[in-house]
Parts: structure tokens; sequence; C-alpha cells
């Protein structure tokens, strides 16, 4: 109980120092473990709104009827991303958060604790403030990271307090209360892979559908990548079912900065039959055309199973349709002009 209490003061000492220096941080914060170099990079979104389903409002109403404080969890989830090596430790994290309360209105932020294997703690993050509305599911938050500094592969635990504008803990969450934070497998990325480039954040957005089945002819795939060096010239690559089919303009990086986000939009005109796909991504030196990076499926699982068709097939289907249609309709015309013939017949 002791041990727990100077856990607890302690923690709550270090949310009040990171609450005084909160207006310095940033939703693309960076943690500093010294003056030239990056223990972690993070950034801090709004969670793209989901309309709820019946059975998931009333689990809403129903935890809000059964909460223990003001301010609870309803949905917790990670995702671990970019395993270059395929040794099954990960680079980065994301991490969605749905908090609800009792209240119209509320700002909290949420500080995150990294616990490492020989039971150090550190703290990944201080959030931006953030407004609660009741339970609603649009206040839901994303908080990436990506391990840049020296950690060794294995399994870490992730807990956090929630703090309310006063700097006040309002809600503590130990990874033992949620498995999603439990043995979570980590490697910085100088263990991962060659240290020069790495993946912060890829996002696949899938856009025109033109016959509505459900495969999609035109999709944007958004990149943040990282160099170690000041600035890095280089170009992009994306490989479908072995098939080249975007390669970019040259584009800087420059270092750890996420003003270099990149968006390549993408159109299949031709080869794709309607199925899922998995994407390849291939960054190269944009002077000498070397290798420095690849990115598939297994390393990130939104680059995965996507469903995708050329625009060939699209016509394709249409004609087919229109070709069946016009079909349908002759034969039934000429089986009325048989029916009607037989009739005749029979009355003479």
């Amino acid at each position: 109980m002791h041990i727990n209490n100077e856990i607890a003061t302690m923690k709550q000492l270090l949310s009040i120092y990171l609450l005084l220096i909160s207006p310095l941080l940033c939703a693309n914060a960076f943690a500093q473990q010294s003056a030239h170099s990056t223990a972690i990079k993070t950034s801090q979104i709004n969670a793209q709104h989901t309309v709820l389903s019946a059975e998931q409002q009333t689990q809403k109403i129903h935890a809000a009827n059964t909460a223990q404080s003001d301010v609870w969890v309803y949905q917790l989830g990670t995702e671990l991303q970019q395993d270059h090596d395929q040794d099954g430790f990960y680079q980065n994290l994301t991490l969605r958060l749905d908090l609800d309360t009792r209240y119209q209105n509320q700002q909290v932020a949420v500080v995150f604790y990294l616990t490492h294997p020989s039971g150090q703690m550190s703290t990944l993050l201080q959030s931006n403030y953030f407004s609660l509305s009741g339970n609603h599911s649009g206040d839901s938050q994303l908080f990436e990271f990506q391990f840049l500094s020296p950690l060794a592969s294995g399994y870490y635990q992730i807990s956090f307090d929630v703090l309310d504008q006063q700097g006040h803990t309002i809600l503590q969450a130990a990874n033992d209360q949620f498995s999603a934070l439990q043995d979570l497998a980590f490697e910085s990325q100088q263990y991962d892979q060659d240290a020069s480039l790495s993946i912060y954040s890829i996002q696949l957005d899938l856009e025109r559908d033109q016959d509505i089945d459900g495969y999609y002819e035109t999709f944007t795939l958004h990149l943040d990548a990282d160099s170690q060096y000041q600035s890095q010239r280089v170009i992009a690559e994306l490989i479908i079912d072995n098939q080249l089919v975007y390669t970019s303009n040259p584009f800087t990086l420059y270092g750890h900065s996420s003003n270099d986000k990149q968006h390549f939009s993408v159109a299949l005109k031709q080869g794709f039959y309607p199925a899922h796909y998995d994407v390849e991504l291939l960054i190269r030196d944009a002077s000498y055309g070397n290798q420095l990076h690849s990115l598939n499926a297994s390393a990130w699982a939104s680059l995965g199973h996507i469903a995708l068709e050329s625009q060939n097939y699209v016509n394709a289907h249409n004609d087919v349709y229109i070709e069946v249609e016009h079909s349908a309709g002759s034969l039934t015309w000429l089986l009325l002009l048989l029916l009607v013939g037989l009739g005749l017949k029979r009355l003479n």
C-alpha cells in the first residue's frame, strides 16, 4: 500500500509538471530524449465519427448507469504497426480512446505512461485538452506513437490518467484493467530497420466505386515518412499484385517533421479484376534510385485486403448488365408471341 501511494504521488506531481508546460505541447509533439535526438514521435487527432448501432447505444447507456466515477472508459483499442524485420515487435502504436462523462461538456487531458519489462515507468505523452460530451461517440480520440530512441525489443505495458482542467487526476486506468494495454510487443526504429528512414503514419482512403459493387477504382494514400537527415530527397512507388501502379514526383523529407506529409492519388485504369489486394510501398533515393525502405501488409495492416478493381472491369460490368437486360426483354416478347401462336392454332 505504501509503494502504491508513492507511485500515485509521483504520477500526480508529474501530471502537475506536464500541465504547467502543456502550452508548449502540440498535437504533433516530440518527447525529447536529448538536445540531439527524439525519443518518441506522437500525435493526437479526433477519431472519425461512426454511427452507433442500436446495440452499441444500449451498451453506452449501460456503461453510464454502472460507472463508478464521473468519467469512464467506454471503448479502448490498440493497433501495432510497422514490423519491418518481421520479428513480431513493432515500432508504431495507434490507440483509440472513447471516454464518456456524466456532464454535458467537460474538458479533459490524458497522460500516458509506459512500463518497461524491467518495471521502470516513463511518460509517453500528455495530450492536448479535448471536450467530452456526455456519452457521445463523436469525441473519441486517436493517439499515434512511434518509438525512435533506443527501446529494446520486449513486452511493454501502458497505463494512463485522465486529468481535469485543474490538473487533478479524475480517472486512473491501469494496464491490468484493459487487455489492449497489456504485453505490447515494441521495439524502436533502430532495432527494427536501418535508422536512415522510417514510416510514421499511413492512411489509405478508398474513393470511387462507379458501379457500386464494393470495389474501388481510385484511392489516395497519405504518407508521413521520416529521415535521420535534416533533408532527404526521395520518390515513392506503389505496387499492387506485382504491378507498378504509381511513381511519385521527387519530394523532400525534413527529419521527423509532419509538415512534409505526402498524398498520392491513384486511379487504376486496367489489369485488376474485382478482388481484394495488398498494396506495397517502396521508397527510393531520388538521385540514384536505390531502395531505402519498403512496407507491405504484413508490416502495416491498413495496406492489406483492399477491395479494388480497374476501370476496364467497371465498363465490362456495365456492358454485360445492359446486354443481359436487353436479351431478357427480347426473350420475354418472343415467348409471348409463341404462346399467342399456340393459342390461335388450338382454336383453329
